[in-house]
């Protein structure tokens, strides 16, 4: 009997070599290198106009700090990508740092700048957070979770638990929220009872105003809210297309917006803000932008914004914040992101380059 060819093969490698490929493939598949922020300068409006807006930086994961290569990080024992997936709102404290809800993962992301690091609040603590607040004098971050019905105030520091607001039944939904430092007052949206409920620094409640209905000082599912520098808070009345403007007691002043899709109209208003200046910006998820309004709201200034993933692109944004050097924080909801942009000042601006770069 003659011996028959056989097909050439290759011993297989030995099994510690194998598991040590298979792994390898493994993590290059599903872990690509670590994602980059854009370069480049942006500002709107573009040229030969005066640029009012900038883009700044962009806020997602570790890796905005130089984290290492998530290969490396899993042979070292790192093996969490820390990444944003459903940022709702966003503050920023003193000293720079950003806190961001994290509805979907329970968490408070911190983009901590002095340690240049990214932590957490909030663990075991909260379920569902959507709008976060900031008293920087004592240094709590309180965070409202609609899945809860509570508001939570925790130590920006250590991420003790210092306070928890609402009795049973109290809240139905509490989203949005501001901190007024200088009254030392919190201010929450009881989204699904119309109403705002003002509490005091140790989280007594103070006052509570609104009702459903349509009518000056009523309210639609109100969402997020802001306070300028003489104290007047601006109230995101959602479902009723408009932002109505009361003073610390809750006395209506005024309300601008209504709906439409033409520029200074409103579908789905969220996020807002008031600049050094007084002008007011609003964020519109279903439009994928922000709308920037003069001091009252009844003129409408600017647009920044369309959909995408670019730098001044969004997937459907929610949260705002404007801190005291007049930079803009949006939560790029399903973009996993923060994306961060100045307010310029007529005074300088025209020594900034102009135009927007796509």
């Amino acid at each position: 009997m003659k011996l028959r060819p056989t097909t050439p093969y290759s011993l297989p490698p030995p099994p510690s070599l194998l598991l040590l490929l298979v792994l390898l493939a493994v993590l290059l598949a599903g872990c690509a290198a670590p994602p980059t922020k854009p370069v480049g300068e942006y500002f709107w409006p573009p040229k030969p106009e005066t640029p009012r807006i900038k883009w700044l930086t962009q806020w997602s994961n570790r890796y905005d700090f130089g984290a290492p290569n998530p290969i490396i990080s899993f042979f070292i024992g790192e093996e969490r990508t820390e990444t944003l997936r459903r940022p709702t709102s966003v503050v920023a404290d003193s000293a720079g740092s950003i806190y961001v809800a994290d509805g979907e993962q329970g968490l408070v992301f911190v983009f901590d700048q002095e340690k240049k690091a990214l932590r957490f609040l909030g663990e075991g603590i909260l379920a569902g957070p959507v709008g976060v607040a900031m008293d920087n004098k004592r240094g709590i971050v309180f965070v409202s979770d609609s899945r809860l019905d509570k508001i939570f105030g925790i130590d920006k520091n250590t991420g003790n638990l210092l306070m928890s607001i609402g009795a049973p039944k109290e809240f139905s939904n509490p989203s949005g929220m501001v901190y007024d430092e200088e009254s030392e007052r919190l201010y929450v949206s009881d989204t699904q009872n119309h109403a705002i409920r003002v509490f005091d620094r140790d989280g007594k409640l103070l006052l509570k105003f609104g009702s459903r209905g349509f009518e000056d000082g009523e309210f639609n599912f109100p969402s997020y809210l802001a306070l300028d520098a003489k104290g007047r808070l601006f109230v995101v009345d959602t479902l009723n297309f408009r932002v109505q403007i009361f003073d610390r007691e809750g006395k209506f002043i005024n309300k601008f917006g209504k709906l439409g899709d033409a520029s200074g109209t409103f579908t789905r208003p969220y996020g807002v803000g008031v600049d050094s200046e007084g002008h007011v910006y609003v964020v519109d998820s279903a439009f994928n932008n922000f709308q920037i309004f003069e001091e009252n709201g009844g003129v409408f200034l600017l647009n920044i914004g369309n959909a995408g993933r670019k730098p001044g692109e969004f997937y459907l944004p929610q949260g705002m914040y404007i801190d005291k050097q007049d930079r803009i924080y949006i939560a790029d909801t399903l973009n996993h992101r923060v994306q961060v942009f100045q307010y310029l000042k007529e005074q300088g601006a025209g020594n900034q380059e102009t135009g927007s770069k796509e």
